[in-house]
């Protein structure tokens, strides 16, 4: 608790201190600005590069059969299930594992519900659940802006942190 106030009052003097300047620098703003986001820009690419170079060598050290999902994602289904597939809305049971690249297991849960596009797991979850249908079972890894991001959860999963999920569809309910 104590880091994450430390953390949102330093954000909130950076973005306090940037406001301020940027009201008094005239027209050169918009010209400092636009470096500024050029190079944030420049900086997320190459994260997001070296995050997929640490993925590959993962990839290829376990010796798993991965795909590149179009959304960013890999993936390795060992089981579709049967149909119909997991849709927008649909409410769906599900057990899970979830660990960091270096092995360290952060979460565990049988019998888990979530509504698929409702907000209450990660993004690239939603996305990929789709891939399956009851009795689905697959890996999936993702990249950090699918998962919990810059903050991590403030729990078990640091800032920035890969994430390796084993999911395995136990039922799924009709769209809400």
């Amino acid at each position: 608790m104590l880091k994450t106030c430390r953390i949102l009052l330093f954000a909130s003097l950076c973005f306090a201190l940037f406001a301020t300047a940027c009201n008094n620098a005239g027209e050169t703003d918009s010209a400092i600005l636009h470096i500024g986001r050029d190079r944030l820009i420049n900086i997320n690419k190459y994260m997001v590069d070296k995050d997929f170079d640490v993925i590959r060598h993962f990839i290829k050290r376990k010796s798993w059969r991965m795909i590149f999902a179009d959304k960013g994602y890999f993936y390795e289904i060992f089981d579709r299930g049967n149909n119909p597939e997991i849709k927008s809305g649909m409410s769906i049971l599900y057990n899970y594992t979830v660990s960091l690249l270096d092995g360290t297991q952060c979460y565990t849960e049988n019998n888990k519900t979530f509504t698929v596009d409702a907000g209450e797991e990660i993004s690239g979850l939603h996305d990929a659940v789709k891939l399956l249908g009851k009795g689905g079972k697959a890996r999936f890894i993702f990249l950090p802006h699918l998962a919990y991001g810059l903050q991590g959860d403030f729990n078990k999963i640091p800032s920035r942190a890969i994430l390796v999920y084993n999911v395995h569809i136990t039922a799924i309910n009709k769209e809400k």
